[in-house]
């Protein structure tokens, strides 16, 4: 294979072939169930319950300028929904090189497909999950928001995202198999070192170096548009684009120094 980045034609082509694929691979895993893709809405509608009641009754926050309970479960909430989906995204995408190995040795799709489907399918599952959110939160009081045509543009931007980090753990799992153990272990910490399940201001030492954190600006950008009603910041947008850009080039630059030797190692 060579050792290039896709040309536009190429990109193309693959993103017809990963969303294929990952339409497949959304459909599989309610395949044998008697609900279907009913199953689809219901565990992010469970899951968002459960953090309510969780969040809302059993760990109260303190200090939340006033605002109910209730509104502090669906703050988690909100968080929770994009880090479903990149945690899906990576956690899965990791060993995909070695889980698709029968694909890559009869050299049947372009190497970058195998990761990118993956991110398209969790990306299918986390869309399903906004509408149950937006009822949520009616059921609780709050409205519909022109805000929420942002989510349009963060949608494409965490995909980028989820892309270009698993382009970098499954190209390096091949060689490294430590590394799956590595990466579960990196996303227990960066969920806890991140403002899903607790205010940024309860993470006093991470203040300084918050917009380091790419879950920073993701979170902020779902809560502002989904949550609060408001078009985000540009310092959201700006931060987002810069983290998207710095993994995706990184990305790349593992991708196109192993892709060729890839075949070899599976």
């Amino acid at each position: 294979m060579s050792e290039n980045l896709p040309d536009y034609k190429s990109l193309k082509r693959g993103w017809s072939v990963s969303l294929t694929f990952a339409l497949h691979d959304f459909q599989s895993q309610y395949l044998d169930s008697i609900l279907g893709f009913i199953w689809a809405l219901i565990k992010p509608l469970v899951l968002s319950g459960v953090y309510v009641v969780i969040f809302s009754s059993v760990v109260p926050p303190q200090g939340e300028d006033g605002e109910s309970l209730y509104h502090f479960g669906l703050w988690v909430v909100s968080g929770m929904l994009p880090w479903f989906v990149i945690q899906e995204s990576i956690h899965r995408g990791t060993f995909v090189f070695l889980d698709s190995a029968h694909l890559i040795r009869n050299h049947q799709v372009p190497l970058y497909v195998l990761p990118l489907q993956l991110v398209v399918s969790a990306t299918i599952s986390g869309l399903l999950a906004l509408p149950v959110f937006i009822l949520l939160k009616l059921l609780l009081g709050g409205g519909v928001n022109l805000s929420y045509l942002s989510i349009v543009l963060i949608i494409p931007l965490q995909l980028l995202f989820c892309f270009g980090i698993t382009l970098i753990t499954s190209s390096l799992t091949v060689f490294i198999r430590d590394v799956n153990h590595m990466v579960i272990a990196l996303l227990t910490i960066w969920f806890f070192a991140s403002p899903i399940v607790f205010p940024l201001e309860g993470l006093p030492w991470l203040l300084q170096q918050y917009w380091l954190n790419p879950m920073v600006s993701i979170t902020s950008l779902y809560r502002q548009s989904l949550l609060l009603g408001c078009f985000p910041p540009a310092a959201d947008w700006f931060w987002l684009v810069l983290h998207v850009s710095a993994v995706l080039l990184v990305g790349s630059w593992v991708y196109t120094r192993v892709q060729a030797v890839i075949t070899d190692w599976v």
